[in-house]
């Protein structure tokens, strides 16, 4: 049986959409809808692999964020001391006059860095907050 094809809306600001115009074209993609389902897909694949991880786990959350959001860093902040068990370090850097990133060494069970990385992805202005685990 075909797969029922649903239609969504998105709200992209112009710069997002021009710089995704610019790899559509780069990568030969036939239509933006092909290539926002691809990101979909990784997005997703991404969740599924954090939803699975078990145990003590080592690793980085990298966040970047737009530093001038109203309470965004104050809410980072609060966050990092909430979670002071898990996280070893964080290093700051500026990219940009708009933009931060920040690097978290996390070591902990799987679970509470998965709540890390869900909390601080969720937050307005943060663009990213990727979770990279190693074993040791």
């Amino acid at each position: 049986m075909p797969q029922k094809i649903m239609r969504v809306s998105l709200t992209l600001p112009k710069d997002l959409l021009d710089e995704l115009d610019g790899a559509l074209k780069a990568q030969s993609y036939a239509s933006r809808s092909e290539a926002v389902r691809d990101a979909l897909r990784d997005f997703l694949a991404s969740y599924r692999w954090r939803q699975e991880l078990e145990g003590e786990q080592l690793g980085a959350v990298l966040v970047i964020y737009e530093h001038d959001v109203r309470g965004l860093t104050d809410a980072l902040m609060d966050i990092q001391h909430a979670n002071r068990g898990i996280i070893g370090a964080v290093q700051h850097l500026h990219l940009d006059d708009k933009h931060c990133l920040e690097a978290l060494i996390v070591k902990g069970q799987a679970d509470e860095i998965r709540q890390l990385v869900d909390r601080l992805g969720a937050l307005r202005g943060v663009k990213q907050a990727k979770l990279v685990t190693i074993g040791w």
